[in-house]
């Protein structure tokens, strides 16, 4: 071989190896920054994850409070209902004889007006009344059958105040009772009160 391929040779092997040196040192300088540059996307990523994770804690520990908030403000209104609630049934129970007869023929006035509205022609209706407003009752009972030209008959009832009117035939019953009253507006509400809780 000639010295000049000889060290032609050498020039190329060394130039080689010099390129293969420089070749892995990039390659390992690549693997590190790709390996620098995972780590930091991983760290990127587990604080995301962190900070999501958090916030989604937050959030379920406001909405919790915030439902908590509603089930104690339903619950004081509740209370506060189921205290009116009483308070009007003893109201009810112990108004004055004057205010209760005149009660009774605002609701007797407003029931057979019901009544005819929603039977038409009757002959008879049955009225009940509580039984310690029966004497009460019976003047006004007298008086309306008059005027209305109806057989009306007067019946206590189980209930604590106000006026129950039925027709005997068709079984139709008009509920003008303070119990009855009283449920219906307790029902409204308590609706209400329900709707605030899921809303």
């Amino acid at each position: 071989m000639s010295e000049a391929r000889a060290i032609r040779e050498a020039v190329i092997r060394k130039a080689l190896e010099e390129a293969e040196a420089i070749i892995r040192k990039a390659e390992e300088e690549s693997r590190k920054m790709i390996k620098e540059a995972e780590e930091r996307k991983r760290a990127i990523v587990e604080e995301e994850r962190r900070k999501a994770l958090a916030e989604l804690g937050y959030e379920a520990r406001i909405a919790e409070a915030k439902l908590s908030a509603r089930l104690i403000i339903s619950k004081a209104k509740s209370e506060l209902l189921n205290s009116i609630i009483s308070k009007a049934t003893d109201i009810l129970r112990s108004l004055p004889p004057n205010l209760k007869l005149e009660s009774l023929r605002k609701l007797l006035e407003e029931s057979l007006d019901n009544a005819l509205v929603s039977l038409g022609t009757v002959r008879k209706l049955i009225i009940y009344v509580a039984e310690q407003d029966m004497e009460l009752a019976k003047n006004l009972v007298i008086n309306a059958s008059r005027e209305r030209g109806i057989e009306l008959e007067l019946r206590s009832a189980k209930i604590f105040g106000g006026v129950v009117v039925e027709e005997p035939e068709s079984g139709v019953v008009i509920d003008n009772s303070f119990d009855s009253r009283l449920f219906r507006l307790v029902s409204r509400l308590k609706r209400g009160l329900l709707r605030e809780v899921l809303l």
